[in-house]
């Protein structure tokens, strides 16, 4: 069975007779596809830097989570990392601003590893009902982080680990709006999250990836996210492009699994 999306470039696959990729070359039967991604993330290595900006919901909502999360990221680094000439990271916390909770920033410019042991250590908890400001911490972000403009220096790419919806954000801009914005600056948007309304219109308009969070995640599955994350990147930082097609249909997803 062949996917509708092209596993390298992310385009759709077109002619269901076709074998391989219109637009790249890639094989399209599903046997295939998992070794050619696999064996592209291998081969393949970004020209330039890549500055990955990271967000993680700290709230009580989260804590279900607390397991899978680092699991996540753990596994999308190992797949990233050796793709990068060199791979600098920021991570912050956020939580609910209407108690207080504000974005807190522990890895500023920091290593994989440093970044992975900082988001080890956090600790859930706290915040009101759902939803959260989850918008507010990735235009955070997106305005904070020092991105360089010349893409043949350096990448940006923001990943957000997230549960729950989203409350508007303060600053007034729709879901839609920071989305737009993202792709404006050339900066790629991937969500580990539960695909609500206000998240999935987020990451249609910014072009990006959306993955289901989950606190068990099966290993087989982590390997295809990472993986697909890094072709992503791969493809997109390496081409010039200024966003990767979107791989999987945010309104297909069912919801995540604690």
């Amino acid at each position: 069975m062949r996917s509708a999306f092209c596993p390298i470039c992310q385009q759709p696959a077109g002619d269901p007779a076709a074998k391989k990729c219109d637009n790249c070359g890639a094989p399209l039967d599903a046997a295939a596809a998992v070794h050619s991604v696999a064996g592209s993330v291998r081969r393949n290595k970004i020209a330039v830097r890549l500055d990955l900006a990271v967000t993680n919901d700290r709230t009580g909502s989260s804590k279900q989570f607390e397991t899978g999360i680092p699991n996540m990221f753990e596994m999308i680094l190992k797949h990233i990392t050796p793709k990068a000439q060199e791979l600098r990271l920021w991570l912050q916390t956020h939580g609910d601003k209407d108690e207080g909770q504000h974005e807190v920033l522990l890895t500023d410019a920091g290593t994989p590893e440093q970044a992975l042991q900082d988001l080890r250590g956090v600790t859930y908890g706290g915040g009101g009902a759902p939803p959260e400001n989850h918008l507010d911490a990735i235009e955070h972000l997106m305005n904070t982080v020092p991105w360089n403009a010349d893409r043949t220096v350096s990448r940006g790419a923001l990943l957000a680990f997230m549960t729950a919806d989203s409350k508007p954000a303060r600053s007034g801009i729709s879901a839609r709006g920071l989305g737009e914005e993202l792709r404006k600056r050339g900066l790629l948007l991937y969500l580990v999250c539960q695909p609500t309304p206000t998240l999935v219109e987020l990451v249609r308009a910014a072009g990006g990836l959306l993955f289901p969070i989950t606190n068990a995640p099966d290993p087989n599955e982590l390997e295809k996210i990472a993986v697909q994350m890094a072709a992503s990147i791969v493809v997109t930082a390496g081409s010039g492009a200024t966003m990767p097609m979107t791989a999987i249909d945010p309104a297909a997803v069912v919801g995540s699994t604690p």
